[in-house]
């Protein structure tokens, strides 16, 4: 598989993590935590670490911004 391809994938694959784990703490009868860090990599990527219960870790593609635009 390409490898930007590959990382676009990561980056759908990490949303869909996050939201999952926000689903599941909405509908737990507990209490919870979601942590979610962000860590910058060489080569314009990114690694996103999803904490809830286990962590999930993902690399992906940081989409670069002029004069750091948001």
């Amino acid at each position: 598989m390409n490898t930007t391809l590959q990382h676009e994938d990561d980056k759908e694959k990490a949303k869909a993590k996050l939201l999952a784990s926000f689903e599941n703490l909405l509908s737990h009868n507990g209490s919870g935590h979601l942590e979610v860090n962000t860590k910058i990599l060489k080569r314009g990527q990114k690694e996103v670490t999803i904490q809830c219960s286990r962590s999930h870790r993902f690399i992906v593609d940081m989409e670069e911004k002029e004069g750091g635009a948001q």
